[in-house]
């Protein structure tokens, strides 16, 4: 970890699983008590991307509020924004088991004792706008390396979801393993096999230019659909896809690939009629990294 008197930053940067969320890990001295937690970089439910030179200048404005001396404060305004009723949710709950503000195992922790499977819940929390990070770690009460949650006690950000609301229509495990299994279980950026859980379904649409919720996602779709809708990535290409598209609806530049700017239809300037054009998408290589390869390799 990078060092100085106050705190000590880890190396590198790390992506949470199963998201595309990026952290470090972080040391806070504060006097006599310590914190060891993590600085967001990356939140795409939140739609936070800072380059590296603004997440290091935030370092002392992010250990400044979270100061221990803060932590009773920053609970009272976030309990006061939730009603009596609200307080009886399922979600509210798992929030209150992380009020310790350090990292909780998911196992022996407080927050299994509410929910035993609490990912629904953070997602939940996350979409209101907390920041809560995740990862596995050696736990020291049950012994297991397990995986563990911490919520960091920075202002909540806006999530760019109307109400905490996703776009997205739920998907059930039944359909996401057919969807893997037709695709051929590739990760299609490096076109290399990868197991059920490394893999990640991606919209090929991207989900920053929706503005209606997606139709439902029906166990029974058609492989035609599935081919023409889906592409598998894994945690990191996913995360790349991201930013790039992130970046295209800011400033309307597609992305390029690996420094390849090619594309088999339009150029590097996204040209849709309306904000959430599909046609707008169509020949970028990361809205289809497949057909884009293809298409490549009969232009060479």
């Amino acid at each position: 970890m990078a060092k100085n008197k106050k705190y000590k930053l880890s190396k590198e940067f790390f992506i949470a699983e199963k998201t595309s969320d990026v952290f470090m890990e972080v040391e806070f001295e504060y006097g006599t008590q310590k914190w060891k937690g993590l600085l967001p970089k990356f939140l795409k439910f939140q739609g936070l991307d800072l380059t590296e030179e603004d997440f290091y200048n935030s370092v002392e404005e992010s250990y400044n509020k979270l100061n221990p001396k803060n932590r009773q404060k920053w609970i009272t305004e976030s309990d006061d924004k939730w009603s009596d009723y609200q307080k009886n949710t399922q979600t509210y709950k798992v929030l209150k088991a992380l009020y310790s503000g350090n990292w909780e195992c998911r196992v022996c922790g407080p927050v299994p004792t509410e929910n035993p499977q609490p990912a629904a819940r953070l997602s939940v929390l996350k979409k209101q706008g907390y920041i809560i990070g995740s990862k596995r770690r050696p736990c020291t009460s049950c012994s297991k390396k397990t995986m563990h949650d911490i919520l960091i006690m920075l202002p909540k950000i806006q999530s760019k979801f109307e109400d905490g609301n996703e776009l997205r229509a739920s998907m059930s495990e039944k359909l996401k393993e057919r969807i893997k299994k037709i695709l051929g279980k590739k990760e299609v950026c490096f076109n290399v096999k990868r197991t059920s859980v490394e893999l990640i379904i991606d919209h090929k649409f991207p989900s920053q230019r929706w503005i209606a919720k997606e139709s439902v996602n029906s166990d029974d779709m058609s492989v035609a659909d599935i081919r023409r809708k889906f592409q598998l990535l894994n945690n990191q290409t996913n995360m790349w896809k991201s930013r790039y598209c992130d970046t295209c609806v800011k400033i309307g530049k597609r992305g390029d690939f690996m420094g390849i700017k090619w594309y088999y239809q339009g150029d590097e300037n996204w040209n849709g009629t309306t904000e959430n054009d599909e046609k707008g998408c169509v020949g970028c290589p990361w809205y289809d990294l497949e057909l884009w390869k293809i298409k490549l390799k009969e232009k060479l």
